[in-house]
């Protein structure tokens, strides 16, 4: 069997690994914060964002542990334009509602300001431990704020039907399995890339960004298909806050995110093109309710998905 084929399967393997892994993961921890009372829109920002965020953990950090700055830092930039593009888009077209609310300030505040931090970070053109370290605390007082909101907890009443019978093997399962196959996605798309002579920015930004947003399709189409246009939301704002404050934080703790006159170009080409996307995808989530209030959320969801579709073929221009 030839290289290629085995980077193929890799890439494939690794890819429903993580979807699969993500889906155990939330659904263990969606059922122990229905057990802890905690409200949908809480679970889909906390529990729901973390657990289908760990693939870019997981990739990020290998990533940034193999000397491959640009890939960890074009995933995470990646991830967050297809969380809203792709993820969202595809999410109001089945659930309309989703994109008909407003978003609350207190959303938009972090939404926007992790952007800003990561780019103030980035700027320089490197990630050292004490700017990883600055990034991980920022990500601890925003769940520190969170925790401590009082819409965060609800009446549960009811909320087991469909809950996760054993939640803790769920979350273990769910790890093990993005553990794995972000290993595999990793191996298949290095390879498949360095064959096609894609830069590792390039494809952190697509491929890989798309393969660690699986699980939060999965998760964003599965909440939809439910009618939790909460969870399928606050889904995609918490995983974005998560990929700018958390992931790089722990990518740089891992390895800095430093390094030869190719990395500072692949970063400067990101501050100058992917950071003003991800930006621009932010804003529009945050202002799209103010067109046609309470209508069009299918069309609006068009809008997101065409609008990534569209990026995506830029950068392959």
């Amino acid at each position: 069997m030839t290289e290629w084929v085995l980077e193929l399967l890799g890439l494939l393997i690794g890819f429903g690994l993580l979807a699969k892994g993500a889906v155990w993961l939330v659904d263990g921890g969606s059922s122990l914060a229905r057990k802890w009372r905690v409200s949908p829109l809480m679970i889909g920002l906390t529990v729901v964002a973390w657990g289908t965020s760990l693939p870019e953990v997981v990739v990020s950090g290998l990533a940034a542990w193999e000397g491959r700055g640009a890939m960890a830092l074009g995933n995470v930039l990646g991830s967050n334009v297809a969380n809203i593009g792709l993820v969202l888009g595809v999410s109001a077209i089945i659930l309309p509602r989703i994109l008909t609310g407003r978003v609350a300030l207190r959303e938009v505040v972090w939404l926007l300001g992790s952007l800003a931090i990561l780019w103030a970070v980035c700027y320089d053109g490197s990630v050292t431990r004490l700017e990883s370290g600055l990034l991980l605390a920022v990500f601890a007082l925003y769940n520190f704020v969170l925790l401590r909101s009082p819409r965060g907890f609800v009446s549960t009443e009811g909320a087991e039907e469909h809950s996760s019978r054993r939640p803790i093997i769920g979350v273990i399962a769910g790890a093990v399995a993005i553990g794995i196959g972000a290993k595999l996605a990793m191996f298949g798309a290095e390879g498949l890339a360095t064959r096609a002579g894609i830069s590792e920015a390039v494809i952190g930004l697509t491929v890989i960004a798309v393969g660690t947003s699986l699980p939060e399709l999965a998760a964003g189409i599965g909440s939809a298909l439910r009618g939790h246009h909460d969870i399928s939301f606050g889904n995609v704002i918490g995983s974005n806050v998560f990929n700018s404050l958390a992931v790089i934080g722990i990518a740089g703790m891992i390895r800095p995110i430093t390094g030869g006159p190719v990395l500072a170009h692949d970063l400067d080409v990101m501050l100058g093109r992917d950071f003003p996307v991800s930006l621009a995808f932010a804003l529009v989530l945050v202002s799209l309710p103010f067109f046609m209030r309470g209508r069009a959320g299918r069309a609006k969801g068009a809008f997101l998905l065409a609008s990534y579709l569209a990026y995506i073929a830029w950068l392959f221009a």
